[in-house]
Formats: structure tokens, C-alpha cells, sequence
């Protein structure tokens, strides 16, 4: 028997909770407006997540650039290779020796938890539990993830949150670098080797983390904030307070829509059918718009022969007097007799478009004898007188 409600009388930490506690097995599909979310449990921990709006930083490839496991030229390759096998994006990497088993494991457990701690964020919605298990999984390379550790990290988010965003001046707010962040000399830039791969907490010559400067270095055009969490390789939370520390330190400022620029990203410059351009409409768009108008107004067919579509116009009425000829004629007088006798239906068939040629030939029946009523007997003749 399935498990469903809303998220308002029964909350995603109690859920999950009592999943883990009861160690259940099946799929909890968890929806908002036209988005879902899949969480596939086994023995109460979570061995697989999926979303129908999965956004382009939580694809596995891309999730891949972001660790700095995969290079964006390499991504395209296998994004290639993809559309014409339609394998697996995870077993194609793991195919061409692009990256470890261990690698893919980290992507599929950040893309897996990226997609929980968002939608924990949900305020309402609707949840259904069924203990069906899809028999597809990725079993081999996603390891299992405590229901603990997901809940944890789901709490401090929503602890945190709020105080991000109010320090932010909204998510799609464009931002820039201020003139003295663009003087400024960042140690990622000076010295990349160098540069450890993670959340270095060591202010360096710049006074800024490598966090910070890794942010930073993001705001090579303005953009919002929303835009720097779908390129950067942290999580989002973890961008967004960096964005909100640069502003707070005068490093970014706030930008004029007419300033603001999407970022390609770099892995897709050079190919029309990834970059954001693609999905822009169609140059034909409103030629087809104005062809869509322009044809019903050509079969338009007015109540005249004269139209451009005759074939339409021969469907409309015209003024043409139809004359009834033997027995049709001969029913329409006696119609015409039987609903107006006084006057022949003269003043009838007028009313009704057509008129009848002189007098009704048809006899008023009124003026005749009714030969259904008894006939009177004859006077008896007089007697002779004695």
C-alpha cells in the first residue's frame, strides 16, 4: 500500500526519518508544480536520486568539470560520443579511461545530494511512497549515502539560508567586479599549480580565501548569483555566502540589466547546439506568426459570390430565386393555401424570400361546402287537400 500526503502536514526530515528508522525499500517521488524528484531507498538508506528539471551544474558531466576531474573539451567529446551510442554518460568516462571509478562515485554522490538539499528547501508539495525499486540503478558506482548525513547537511542549510539571503540583493540581481577588484591580483592567478583543489580556508596576499578568489574569478562578466552557482564547484550555499562576502568587502557591486551578460560557459563555446543561443526562438517565429494570421483572413468568405475562395462562397446563400415546378410547385401552393387561406399565403411567401406568380390556383377550401357534415333531409312534399 503506498504511502501519500503533502508536505505541509508531514515534512521531508520526519519522512526521511521514518524511512531510515523502519529501513524500508522503494522509491519516494516528491513533487511541486511541474517538477519531481525521485529518492530511491534500500534498507533505509538512499541508493539513488533523479529530477525531471535536473539543471545543467547537476549533470553528471558537468559535475565532473566543476571537481576538476574532466576538462570541458573532454565533456564534449563523450557528449558526442553519447548521442551516438546512448550509453551511459558515467560508463562512456569510465570507458575511455577519462576518469576513476572513484571520480565518478564523488559526481554521482554530489549530483545526488546537490538535488536533496534543494528540494529541502521546499515549503510544500506533495510526496508518494511505494515500495517498487527500479532494477536499473547504479548500484556499482553510487554508494549508498546515510540518511543522517543528508539530514544533517539539509538542517545547517536551512539554518543558514535565510542569513545568505539577506545579505544578497536578490539571486538574479546582476553583479560585477568593482574597479578595485579588477586591480586586484588574486594567488589563483598567479600561481595556479600551486593552488590546492578545495576549500582553502588560508587567506593568502590578496586577504581573500581560495573560495573567495575561485568566485571571484567567475565574475569575468556580469552576472547574477543564480548564474555563479550553475558554473561554480561548490555547493550553492557555500557560493552564494562567498558572493555575499565580496559585496559586503566592495569587491562585487550590482550592475545595470543593460550591463549584464550571460556566460557562455567555456565548455560550450563553439557549439551552437550547447550554447544558451540555442534556445533562443527561431528567426521564422514571426513569419510564421504573421502567416498564421494572414490565412484565415484570405479564406474569409463574405456573403457575396464574389469572394476569392469561390469554392467557400458557393457554401454561402445568394439571391438567387429558386421556382418550384410540378408536383414541388403544386405542394408549395397548397402549403401556402392551408396556412394563409384568406389571401392565398401571398403575403407568407413574400415573408419568406419567394412569391407566388398571380392568384393561388389552389381554391379557398373555406368558402366550399364542408362534405363532412350530415346532409339535410329534403322537405316532405305537401299533402293534397280533400
Amino acid at each position: 500500500m503506498a504511502l501519500e500526503g503533502s508536505l505541509r502536514d508531514f515534512d521531508l526530515f520526519s519522512l526521511f526519518n521514518m524511512i531510515k528508522i523502519q529501513g524500508k525499500n522503494g522509491t519516494l517521488v516528491l513533487s511541486q508544480g511541474q517538477e519531481f524528484v525521485k529518492v530511491f531507498f534500500e534498507n533505509g538508506e538512499i541508493v539513488g536520486c533523479d529530477s525531471n528539471q535536473v539543471r545543467m551544474e547537476d549533470r553528471l558531466g558537468t559535475m565532473l568539470v566543476r571537481l576538476g576531474r574532466l576538462t570541458g573539451e573532454e565533456l564534449l567529446a563523450m557528449v558526442q560520443v553519447q548521442r551516438q551510442t546512448l550509453k551511459r554518460m558515467g560508463t562512456l568516462l569510465l570507458e575511455s579511461g577519462k576518469v576513476t571509478p572513484t571520480d565518478l562515485q564523488d559526481a554521482l554522490f554530489n549530483q545526488a545530494t546537490a538535488i536533496l538539499h534543494r528540494t529541502f528547501r521546499w515549503v510544500e508539495g506533495d510526496y508518494r511512497f511505494d515500495s517498487f525499486l527500479p532494477t536499473d540503478l547504479d548500484r556499482e558506482h553510487f554508494v549508498p549515502i546515510p540518511v543522517d548525513t543528508v539530514l544533517m547537511e539539509a538542517a545547517r542549510i536551512q539554518d543558514e539560508w535565510p542569513e545568505v539571503e539577506r545579505r544578497l540583493p536578490g539571486l538574479d540581481t546582476p553583479l560585477g567586479k568593482s574597479p578595485r577588484a579588477q586591480a586586484l591580483h588574486l594567488d589563483i592567478d598567479r600561481e595556479v599549480s600551486s593552488v590546492l583543489d578545495g576549500k582553502g580556508q588560508v587567506h593568502g596576499s590578496s586577504g581573500l580565501t581560495h573560495e573567495q578568489e575561485m568566485v571571484l574569478s567567475y565574475f569575468d562578466h556580469p552576472q547574477s548569483a543564480r548564474e555563479i552557482t550553475q558554473i561554480s564547484r561548490y555547493e550553492e550555499l557555500d557560493t552564494c555566502k562567498a558572493v555575499a562576502d565580496l559585496l559586503e568587502a566592495g569587491l562585487l557591486e550590482t550592475k545595470s540589466g543593460d550591463a549584464a551578460v550571460k556566460v557562455i560557459r567555456p565548455w560550450v563555446e563553439g557549439h551552437p547546439d550547447l550554447a544558451p543561443e540555442a534556445w533562443e526562438p527561431s528567426p521564422l517565429l514571426w513569419p510564421l506568426v504573421v502567416l498564421g494570421f494572414a490565412v484565415p483572413l484570405a479564406m474569409y468568405v463574405p456573403n457575396q459570390r464574389g469572394s476569392v475562395n469561390l469554392g467557400l462562397a458557393s457554401l454561402q446563400p445568394v439571391d438567387v430565386r429558386v421556382v418550384p415546378e410540378g408536383p414541388t410547385r403544386l405542394r408549395h401552393e397548397w402549403a401556402l393555401r392551408m396556412a394563409a387561406p384568406k389571401d392565398g399565403g401571398s403575403a407568407l411567401a413574400k415573408l419568406l424570400g419567394s412569391s407566388v406568380d398571380g392568384k393561388n390556383p389552389v381554391p379557398d377550401l373555406t368558402s366550399l361546402p364542408d362534405p363532412m357534415a350530415p346532409a339535410k333531409d329534403p322537405d316532405p312534399a305537401p299533402r293534397p287537400k280533400r
